[in-house]
């Protein structure tokens, strides 16, 4: 009972927590709130126009999923993707992207092989007119394509997993427009080895995709110090 007089509807109020966690991970997987950056409490809440307690939950939630670390002097960093995280989120997406590339030559139908392909003319086009922020769209849309061309639930779940991380590393591959090139081509040629059934090559064409990615990524972050 004393619960209720304190707080009326703490189911709201949990609910509000939930909702500013998630929206600050949507802002931070855009890029739009970069690593390093420092959130403060008493800030949020009033930009946000709510209360500091489902802030400090949303805040100490992300602590505890790792996106943030908590500042000694008060407040909390966005915290920035290790080298190793980057190359074991894309090892591990290798592995299941070439099961599912593998999966698709052998059950994809006509009408998703036709979205596959229509999808990568749009990202053509994307490229010549530089459009970063349809490039990093439409590779998204070609993966979540490929997933269910496998006709696989629990493959596209797993695959799921780690949507948030590798979307916040394909922000940093497309920021360079060379990867949109050689993207092109290895969306095409695994199109055309699904068409064909040609499953172990495809399987092959799209591990080294993310291979590819995995090894530019990981030297930008090396060579010039790249925060993702």
């Amino acid at each position: 009972m004393a619960a209720d007089k304190t707080d009326p509807n703490p189911f709201k109020r949990r609910s509000l927590g939930q909702e500013v966690t998630q929206h600050l991970k949507r802002l931070v997987v855009a890029g739009e709130i970069k690593p390093g950056h420092r959130l403060v409490e008493e800030r949020l809440a009033r930009d946000l126009g709510i209360s500091r307690t489902p802030v400090r939950e949303a805040l100490h939630r992300l602590e505890q999923e790792g996106l943030l670390t908590k500042r000694t002097r008060g407040g909390y960093l966005v915290r920035p993707l290790t080298a190793q995280e980057v190359e074991d989120a894309l090892g591990v997406r290798a592995a299941l992207e070439g099961y599912a590339a593998e999966l698709a030559a052998r059950r994809a139908l006509a009408p998703v092989l036709a979205r596959l392909e229509a999808n990568v003319g749009d990202f053509e086009r994307a490229v010549a007119q530089r459009d970063e922020k349809a490039l990093i769209s439409l590779n998204s849309q070609f993966h979540l394509l490929l997933y269910q061309a496998a006709g696989s639930p629990l493959l596209t779940r797993m695959l799921g997993e780690l949507q948030e991380i590798v979307e916040r590393i394909s922000r940093a591959i497309y920021s360079n427009m060379d990867a949109g090139l050689w993207s092109t081509d290895d969306h095409r040629r695994m199109i055309e080895a699904i068409r064909a059934g040609r499953a172990g090559q495809a399987a092959e064409l799209a591990r080294r995709h993310v291979a590819h990615g995995a090894q530019w990524i990981i030297s930008r972050m090396h060579d010039e110090k790249l925060e993702l």
